[in-house]
């Protein structure tokens, strides 16, 4: 996957890079601008990657919750982390469910130090689709992902309920949720689970 990648994306945005001055902080490259079908990250696949190394490691996760500015904490059994991770995992992100309703762009920030794919919808999303935007940050230099972050909205009975959903390549993931009522105060609750103990 990692050498795929590298042909498809890091080679077009090192060339980009080496075109721009001192003063431009990010360059931006539209990977695909024409009726070819993109070929998107595979995300899904990525992170169920992430999940079996995990399951490998000799670690005790801890998981910490805020809610509403309330902070708990707790540590999982490492199976308790494949639970709290599938929001991640559904939908499937890749190319062949997903290259129909979004398009991908792609640019190196020097901000951050990361090639940033991002991914935003192209026309209306069904209704089994929760997902309106996701990012995977890769670092040029080693050819890694860095992190994913993807954000979910849905309405359940007048209340909008937004998710923004961060995974830290070998480190952490978290979830924060926000509730929107009309004329009220958002609820919002954040929980992150890290095996990563250092981060």
């Amino acid at each position: 996957m990692q050498k795929l990648f590298r042909a498809i994306y890091i080679i077009p945005l090192f060339f980009l890079c080496s075109c721009h001055t001192k003063d431009n902080k990010q360059v931006e490259a539209v990977i695909n601008n024409n009726d070819e079908p993109q070929f998107f990250f595979p995300v899904t696949e990525f992170l169920l990657g992430q999940l079996r190394e995990i399951d490998s490691l000799p670690v005790t996760p801890l998981k910490i919750i805020t809610d509403n500015d309330i902070r708990d904490s707790i540590w999982l059994k490492r199976s308790d982390v494949r639970r709290f991770a599938k929001p991640f995992l559904s939908p499937v992100i890749d190319s062949n469910t997903m290259q129909s309703y979004f398009v991908e762009k792609s640019f190196l920030d020097q901000t951050i130090n990361a090639v940033t794919l991002s991914y935003d919808p192209v026309k209306k999303l069904p209704d089994s689709i929760q997902l309106n935007h996701w990012d995977v940050y890769i670092d040029p230099q080693k050819n890694t992902v860095q992190r994913v972050y993807m954000v979910k909205e849905e309405n359940i009975n007048g209340t909008t309920i937004t998710t923004h959903l961060t995974w830290k390549a070998g480190k952490s993931c978290s979830i924060t949720t926000i509730k929107q009522q009309p004329k009220m105060a958002p609820e919002v609750r954040s929980e992150i689970v890290k095996w990563d103990l250092d981060d």
